[in-house]
């Protein structure tokens, strides 16, 4: 993860945590950008692990497991302002709606203030 969305996911979480503390361990990180050490074999053979373990490409940042209204739960996929998504995680956002998840993009901590608001209190986002 880019140095800038990490610091929009770290913020995020801990605003989250404040104002929502019903919610504090439903909201989670889905570390599937992180960075493996080692020799390019080892990263490679510890991706290969991970996968193993269910690891997806593409798969959004964070997960809050609350359902709401007519959804499941919630991913969520931090951006910076000129952040895109790959088309591994087009295709896990379509995979998420299609199976009754709300999944949104966020590039700010205002925008995702209002989202899980929404979410938690109306069901939608």
């Amino acid at each position: 993860m880019k140095h800038l969305e990490h610091n929009l996911q770290t913020a995020c979480v801990r605003l989250f945590r404040m104002k929502w503390p019903k919610y504090a361990g439903l909201l989670f990180a889905i570390p599937n950008g992180a960075k493996l050490a080692g020799t390019p074999l080892q990263r490679a053979k510890a991706w290969k692990r991970l996968e193993a373990e269910g690891a997806r490409p593409g798969v959004a940042d964070l997960f809050l497991a609350v359902p709401s209204g007519d959804l499941c739960g919630l991913f969520i996929e931090m951006k910076t302002e000129i952040g895109r998504q790959s088309a591994e995680q087009r295709e896990f956002e379509a995979d998420a709606v299609g199976a009754g998840y709300g999944y949104v993009i966020t590039r700010d901590l205002e925008a995702f203030i209002k989202i899980v608001q929404n979410y938690l209190e109306n069901g939608v986002y």
